[in-house]
């Protein structure tokens, strides 16, 4: 039969518009469809955005003593979480068959929790249908590489929903040790203290940037842009502080305090001729647990009374104005108190045969009536040339440490007045400020002085930070400070020296310093507490006697001064009350340790013998593996794939391969040859505490390749240049 043509043309162009009309149809009932019944889950997709510009984080820098010790790093942590439906994609049998398993292993690593308590979590979030439900929180590396090998875990992300999170945390290999001066740094709350917040600006580095772009299943991969940089680490701190003396200094210290029953108190250690801090320590008391703990920083922080140790910066003042003066001059103090307009002054033992000493005697024995004197004669008419030198001397400024919190001295000037006009000096101002009463300094302003005397006369800037590195390179080196190269004549600090040694030779330290194995030279100070409700009647419940400061501070060897240190000690309640009993005797603990340790008198036992390794093949991170290869502009394979640590090996034909270290957790590796960052990273990371000496890579290690990793080990790392 003949079909019309008119007629076919027709047909097909009513079935193409019935189609058309069809797909329209389809389309309006798809959009209802988003816009009510699918709406709620792709709307939040559709708002997503296609790129984002992802914060590379800079690695912050290390701070490390001067023997080479690392004081504080950064460490990777990592939180946890399980995403169940990732599983159940992949295999609907899988959690249900070795959740068990699973449950064992958990219990194992984090025994917080036994089996059935890990199976009752994880249910609790699949009930839940939370997909990001968190199983662990703050774990190490370590750690987490456990968990990835555990069953289920082990089927990687997609299939094995494990899922984390990384950030870091600042640790302190060394406790508690120093911890006040090294500080704190929480990044996140924006929060320094101590060092890590004085040196900010060179150890948190640089933030970089990546613009990455969304994938289908929601992860992102990195995009070129020209906007990309890379994250540039922070900068090495190099401090002052050798490790080996702070423990001298802190243990010593915290003997003081148990022995005395004190509140709070500090010790410094100084290096007389560069002003190097080599040690500080700073105790109070919890009152909870009755242990001793770094929690208030009295070196820098707090202003006090020091009494009869500021004794000697008034006879720096008065050698100045009266360069005649002799040791042997006489003094006459009398028998009984001395009275100073209204108030009287006494001596807390009696010395002087007919109430008559030399000006050698005021200082050894720390005579108030005979300070008082000397400094009345001399500037009563004129108080404001007494002030003015104390002024010369530096003691009424901050040192400018940089350390956040550091305390402004008050030392009142003849001149001035309160807000509301009224007069601050008064009638027995002079003599009582001679003899550390009416002056408010710090521990670290007395040390200062001190070490001023011990080193010729020439006043020492007190420093934490000898240089900033980056890598082996220095970036910026601080040299010793120079204050006051001459804080008195030469003739004058022979005459401070000769009266410091006459205290531990003759004076109030006597007995404390007898049979010691280093000569000393120092002044005691005791002072009355002040409190601000009661004054100096303070009494506390249960303590018949008032309670006082107590500091020791001078130098050893005391012919040929090396150290200068200060020991100072508040509110002790103990049986002994005087600076003599309380302070000296942790003068002396350092000074004998110290010298055994540093000056001579023995070999240091603590020197390790560090075992030579051989240096083939060098383990290094993966990312600097490539980038060292690019570098090269050499043709290189890559089969470590997803491994952190890498080496890198030539075949037999000269290509170049990267592959996989293959690090065992349990045993020491081999980190001779490595850059010492990341040496240390890779150890801590796997438990093992680490020290370091010298600058570049490292050369050898204290403990051989393939031993065992024992808790709480410390491996020691020597390190040269290549």
């Amino acid at each position: 039969m003949k079909i019309d043509p008119k007629t076919d043309t027709l047909w097909k162009t009513h079935l193409v518009y019935f189609l058309v009309l069809l797909f329209a149809v389809a389309i309006i009932l798809k959009i209802i469809l988003v816009q009510t019944r699918d709406s709620k889950e792709i709307l939040p997709l559709a708002e997503k955005k296609e790129y984002r510009i992802k914060e590379l984080k800079a690695s912050r820098g290390n701070i490390i003593s001067c023997d080479g010790n690392l004081i504080a790093t950064t460490i990777p942590l990592f939180d946890v979480f399980f995403d169940y439906k990732a599983v159940e994609s992949a295999d609907p049998n899988c959690l249900k068959d070795n959740i068990d398993s699973l449950c064992i292993q958990m219990a194992q690593l984090f025994p917080k929790r036994n089996a059935k308590q890990w199976k009752d979590h994880f249910s609790a979030g699949i009930a839940k249908g939370n997909r990001h439900y968190l199983i662990a929180r703050n774990i190490s590396l370590t750690e987490y590489r456990k968990m990835q090998k555990f069953v289920i875990f082990n089927r990687g992300k997609y299939k094995g929903g494990i899922v984390a999170d990384q950030k870091t945390r600042r640790a302190r290999p060394y406790n508690e040790l120093a911890s006040l001066m090294i500080g704190m740094a929480n990044e996140e709350q924006g929060y320094y203290f101590g060092l890590e917040g004085a040196y900010n600006s060179y150890l948190r580095g640089q933030n970089g940037r990546q613009l990455e772009r969304r994938l289908h299943h929601g992860d992102w991969i990195p995009v070129e842009s020209e906007d990309n940089t890379d994250a540039q680490n922070g900068n090495d701190l190099i401090t002052t502080f050798d490790m080996k003396l702070q423990d001298i200094v802190e243990s010593a210290l915290n003997n003081t305090m148990v022995t005395n029953k004190a509140e709070h108190g500090c010790a410094i250690l100084m290096d007389v001729e560069t002003g190097y801090v080599r040690a500080i320590a700073n105790l109070s008391r919890n009152e909870k647990t009755g242990e001793y703990e770094e929690k208030y920083n009295f070196a820098l922080v707090e202003r006090y009374e020091p009494g009869s140790v500021f004794k000697i910066a008034s006879m720096v003042v008065l050698l100045n104005h009266n360069p005649n003066l002799k040791l042997s001059d006489k003094v006459n103090i009398g028998s009984g108190p001395i009275r100073f307009s209204n108030r009287t002054m006494k001596d807390d033992h009696s010395f002087a045969q007919g109430g008559i000493c030399t000006v050698q005697e005021v200082i050894e024995q720390s005579s108030n009536k005979g300070t008082a004197v000397l400094i009345t004669k001399a500037f009563a008419a004129h108080p404001e040339k007494y002030v003015d030198g104390l002024y010369a001397l530096g003691l009424n400024k901050k040192i400018g440490t940089g350390i956040n919190g550091e305390a402004q001295p008050v030392i009142k000037h003849p001149n001035d007045k309160t807000k509301d006009g009224r007069k601050l000096w008064s009638n027995v101002s002079l003599p009582w400020m001679s003899i550390g009463y009416e002056v408010n300094v710090t521990p670290l302003q007395l040390i200062m002085l001190y070490n001023a005397i011990a080193n010729g006369g020439k006043m020492m800037k007190p420093q934490f930070v000898s240089e900033i590195r980056r890598g082996n390179q220095t970036i910026e080196k601080f040299d010793p400070v120079v204050i006051n190269e001459h804080i008195a004549s030469p003739e004058a600090i022979e005459k401070l020296q000769t009266m410091l040694a006459g205290v531990v030779e003759r004076g109030t330290a006597k007995r404390q310093f007898k049979g010691c194995i280093v000569t000393a030279a120092g002044k005691t100070g005791t002072a009355q507490y002040y409190d601000k409700v009661q004054g100096y009647s303070y009494h506390e419940p249960g303590i018949s006697r008032k309670l006082y400061n107590t500091t020791f501070v001078g130098y050893f060897p005391a012919d040929k001064p090396k150290y200068s240190c200060i020991v100072a000690v508040s509110r002790a309640r103990g049986p002994y009350w005087a600076a003599g009993s309380v302070s000296a005797p942790g003068f002396r603990e350092i000074a004998e340790k110290v010298y055994a340790l540093r000056l001579g008198i023995q070999d240091d036992t603590d020197t390790l013998q560090m075992q030579q390794n051989t240096p083939s093949p060098v383990i290094i991170h993966h990312e600097q593996a490539k980038e060292f290869l690019s570098g090269l502009d050499v043709d290189y394979e890559d089969y470590a794939l997803n491994s952190e640590w890498v080496i890198i090996e030539n075949g037999e034909h000269g290509e170049t391969k990267i592959k996989n270290a293959n690090l065992e957790t349990t045993r020491i590796p081999n980190v001779v040859g490595m850059n010492v960052s990341d040496a240390v990273y890779l150890l801590e990371n796997m438990g093992i505490r680490t020290s370091f000496s010298g600058q570049g890579i490292v050369k050898e290690q204290s403990l051989p390749a393939g031993e065992p990793v024992k808790p709480n080990e410390t491996i020691n790392l020597k390190l040269g240049r290549q």
